[in-house]
């Protein structure tokens, strides 16, 4: 099996996954309060399997992917600041993140992270003991941070319960980020032939006040996109 054939069969699986689930819910055979729970499981199981952090952190590929696929962040962190990753897993994006500015000498990042599971959180704070206090146990789709922050970075609205991805981002908008704050959603992954989250997003009233789409280098029908809002 080819690379690209690897990436494909992990978004899929993905995929099934959410929509598995969803049926679920939507059949009301759980509610959301366990929607939210099995998630967590789940992924926390997956990510604690990996023998290495990127994997811990839900990247499958080695570091050059992991650069090539969050590289584009760099881009749209054009100040010193505070930074918070919801969803950040063991911290790795955050460590990553903060080594490249560091090392381009652009800007000074103060982070911080959240995450629905303990277990991860665990992880995050035993890997990364400076910013021990810095790494929070919530479900950000209703957890509110005691101040706000310059950068707000989410990969997916699907943190939140289908249908309610709107008042996530709302909640985002109105809780996380700073006045004069961004608010970045991705780098995420996405079929260059559907339609698109920026799409979703405008429709809701919320058009991005910008865009980045990069072509993924080992699959020709996936692209890797970012979205922010400056408030």
């Amino acid at each position: 099996m080819s690379t690209g054939e690897s990436v494909r069969k992990l978004i899929d699986k993905a995929h099934e996954f959410n929509e598995s689930l969803f049926k679920e819910l939507s059949e009301g055979k759980i509610s959301e309060d366990e929607w939210f729970e099995i998630n967590s499981q789940y992924f926390t199981e997956h990510y604690l399997a990996s023998d290495n952090p990127r994997g811990q952190s839900g990247h499958g590929g080695n570091e050059h992917g992991y650069f090539h696929s969050h590289q584009m962040l760099i881009d749209v962190i054009h100040k010193s600041g505070t930074i918070i990753d919801v969803g950040c897993a063991n911290g790795y994006l955050l460590e990553s993140l903060h080594r490249w500015v560091t090392a381009l000498g652009y800007y000074k990042l103060t982070c911080h992270g959240l995450d629905i599971s303990q277990g991860l959180i665990e992880l995050a704070k035993k890997r990364l003991p400076e910013w021990s206090n810095h790494f929070y146990t919530g479900n950000a789709v209703s957890w509110t941070p005691k101040e706000k922050f310059d950068f707000v970075c989410v990969k997916e609205l699907d943190y939140a319960v289908p249908g309610k991805q709107q008042m996530f981002l709302e909640h985002l908008l109105e809780h996380f980020v700073k006045p004069s704050g961004r608010l970045i959603l991705g780098p995420y992954s996405e079929e260059t032939s559907t339609s698109t989250r920026y799409g979703l997003v405008s429709s809701w009233g919320y058009k991005p006040t910008g865009c980045i789409e990069r072509s993924n280098h080992k699959h020709v029908d996936i692209s890797r996109r970012l979205l922010w809002w400056d408030t």
